[in-house]
Parts: structure tokens; C-alpha cells; sequence
């Protein structure tokens, strides 16, 4: 894997690992003035911006009016140097989402969302990803294109994403603890409850502990089957080791 195409992995995932982000807007209010606000978001599974926001929230009166918008995340460091964590910006262009198909999906990643169906007009945006500001620490730094940040479209789609994760989370609880504990150092000796959230082509969501955990897989996956074979290859290595 070339250095580019790492750097942009490196990316998604810390995008994966933040469930906030910073969104700012061109303000309609402050004459154009940029202006920040944070938001849950998720991904889709090739790599868009996916956030729901009420029609009365300041930054969706801004993105109706000029919908260039740029987000946000950083890996928070809990001490020292904080330019020694990663941080990404990404811009494009928002819009409506009509079909409201990933809605589900952002539900299963979110479910304190669901109360807000009814309330105020929430609504479903995408921003289509157009660059890609990367730093991953120092001397980490990349411009990455959208052909590199984005994944080809899986051979599933939202309907079977739930399918998988339910499977999962109805037959396979034991496996995403096993995963969990092997995976993450923190949750080595975790012995509550673990759910999976998301499926994607490049890994998954994990939520414990009401912490939510992205898991990459070794290989992108393209199919169901090829998902299937990673996560129960995953499950066991994790079992392999902590049985020993």
C-alpha cells in the first residue's frame, strides 16, 4: 500500500472513530463570516458525509442559502502536545438527501436520534467529499483526492446492512466481545455487553459501554460473504488468544 493510499486509510478511520464533528457554514446571519457548530455525523459506506439536522439549526439556514461546508475531526489528546494527534478536515458541497435509505443506518448508530424524528423538521443532508486535509502528526501531512479517500460501492445495501449487523447482535453477541477484548488494549478485560452499530466495506462499529469503537477489517469488503469471512476470522484470532 502506497504511502497516499495509507494516509487515507489512516483517515477514515479517525473519521470512523468520531461520532462529532465541527461543521462550519458561510453564515447567512454574519454576512459571510465563517461559523462553527458541532454535530453527530457518520459516513456512508463509500466515504460521504451523513448528518441530521433540524431546519431551524443555524447551520442548516446557512447551508440553505450556501451549501459549501467543511467538517471537522480531530483525535482529542488527553495530555501533552495536541499537534501530535490527527485531525482531518473535508469540504464539498451539501444537499438534501431525498432518499432517506441510510436513515436507518444513521439510527442504528445513533438510536438517541430516533426522538427527533417528529420534532423540528430534522432532515437527512450528504455532503459529497471534494478535499481531503489529512495530518496525521508531525511531517504527516497530506492533500488526498476523493479517488483515494473514497471506497467503491459494496454489493449490499442499507437493507442488508441491518440484516448483517442484527445477525450479528442476535447470534454473535459472544463474537464482538471476543473481537472487542482482542482488538482494543482498554477493553482487554471488558465484560459487559457489546454491539455492533455499522457495517462497512472497511471495517465496523463496535458500542460498549456506551462507547462506540471502530474495528477495521484486514481487507476491504465488496460482499456479504467476503464480511462474513473476515469477522469470523477475526473472531478466531481474538479467540486464539484470549483463550491462551
Amino acid at each position: 500500500m502506497n504511502e497516499r493510499i495509507k494516509a487515507a486509510r489512516e483517515a477514515r478511520v479517525l473519521a470512523q472513530n468520531s461520532d462529532t464533528a465541527v461543521l462550519s457554514t458561510i453564515s447567512k446571519k454574519l454576512m459571510g463570516y465563517p461559523f462553527g457548530s458541532v454535530s453527530p455525523f457518520m459516513l456512508s459506506a463509500e466515504g460521504q458525509v451523513i448528518f441530521y439536522v433540524s431546519d431551524i439549526a443555524q447551520h442548516a439556514r446557512n447551508l440553505s442559502v450556501d451549501n459549501r461546508l467543511s467538517i471537522t475531526v480531530f483525535d482529542a489528546a488527553e495530555s501533552g502536545d495536541q499537534n501530535t494527534h490527527g485531525r482531518l478536515t473535508l469540504t464539498g458541497n451539501a444537499r438534501f438527501l431525498v432518499d432517506e435509505s441510510l436513515g436507518e443506518l444513521y439510527f442504528q448508530r445513533f438510536p438517541d436520534a430516533l426522538s427527533y424524528r417528529n420534532a423540528h423538521d430534522f432532515k437527512f443532508w450528504q455532503m459529497d467529499v471534494e478535499h481531503i486535509r489529512y495530518i496525521g502528526g508531525f511531517g504527516k501531512i497530506f492533500w488526498i483526492n476523493p479517488a483515494e479517500w473514497l471506497l467503491p460501492e459494496p454489493q449490499w445495501n442499507s437493507t442488508d446492512a441491518l440484516q448483517m449487523i442484527q445477525h450479528m447482535n442476535d447470534d454473535h453477541a459472544d463474537a464482538c466481545g471476543l473481537i472487542l477484548r482482542h482488538q482494543k488494549v482498554e477493553f482487554r478485560n471488558y465484560a459487559g455487553s457489546v454491539k455492533m452499530s455499522s457495517i462497512y466495506p472497511d471495517g465496523f462499529h463496535l458500542i460498549a459501554d456506551e462507547r462506540s469503537v471502530f474495528i477495521p477489517f484486514e481487507t476491504d469488503c465488496v460482499t456479504s460473504g467476503e464480511v462474513r469471512k473476515q469477522l469470523v476470522k477475526m473472531t478466531n484470532a481474538a479467540r486464539n488468544v484470549i483463550a491462551a
